[in-house]
């Protein structure tokens, strides 16, 4: 019997697995946590903030975030080399984008012969959801974004195949 084992075997001799709980642990590490430049952006607005208090200045505080223009966001999506996380971000908000100036939805079928139905419609709608669900559970990490991506994809395809 080796050391890690003698580590985990009960008074019983049963040998405990606490993985799951290690894993438990880590998820709510994860959703606990802010990304660290982020934290860096908003402590130093902070300081800002109570340096003019101090001083006695007064600061104008935007409450809208700029947003970048649909050809920003096109020259960045395609001109540049992204993880697979930031790739699926600048394509959500350019998809936001075109539809608040009231374009067609980028993840709609397109072409001469080709019109969009309500299903089509909801069936965009259901990729811009499943997209977003997964950034908010990658949380930053490409990764784990990449995972839970092809997970969910991998059983979309498996629910398809299944039902025939």
């Amino acid at each position: 019997m080796n050391d890690e084992q003698k580590i985990l075997t009960n008074e019983s001799g049963v040998v405990e697995d606490s993985t799951q709980d290690y894993l438990a642990a880590i998820q709510e590490l994860k959703q606990n946590s802010v990304n660290r430049s982020e934290y860096d952006k908003l402590k130093a607005e902070n300081k800002k903030l109570i340096n003019a208090v101090v001083n006695g200045q007064t600061i104008d505080v935007s409450s809208n975030p700029q947003t970048r223009t649909a050809d920003e966001l096109r020259e960045e999506l395609f001109n540049h080399e992204h993880s697979n996380l930031d790739y699926v971000k600048l394509a959500l908000e350019l998809r936001s984008v075109l539809m608040a100036e009231g374009e067609t939805d980028p993840f709609l079928p397109v072409g001469a012969q080709i019109s969009p139905t309500a299903d089509d419609e909801e069936k965009a709608e259901k990729v811009a959801q499943i997209y977003q669900e997964c950034i908010d559970y990658a949380d930053g990490d490409s990764k784990l974004f990449t995972q839970e991506l092809m997970r969910r994809t991998n059983t979309s395809v498996f629910d398809r195949i299944s039902k025939k």
